[in-house]
């Protein structure tokens, strides 16, 4: 595996977790978990391709059952972000 390969696997496992993460603090509980302080109920993932410095990345971006959860790692339509892209 070559640099570029290297770095564009890092960028996007990374952001895959810090999406993951932030899925679980909007619902405040971790797959398969039942709590009293719950928001809503996961419902499958959809894929997100997103242009980075690094070439263009994958990431599942989870979803709730209400259709509310916004991630803000980048925008609804948002291609790249900025500090992925700038020089």
């Amino acid at each position: 595996m070559d640099d570029s390969e290297f770095l564009k696997k890092m960028v996007e496992e990374h952001l895959q977790k810090i999406l993951d993460v932030e899925f679980e603090e909007y619902l405040q509980a971790k797959p398969y978990e039942r709590t009293e302080e719950c928001k809503g109920y996961r419902n499958g993932s959809f894929p997100r391709k997103l242009k980075t410095r690094v070439g263009a990345i994958e990431l599942d971006v989870l979803r709730d059952r209400g259709g509310n959860f916004s991630t803000e790692l980048f925008g609804r339509y948002q291609q790249a972000r900025k500090f992925l892209c700038c020089q």
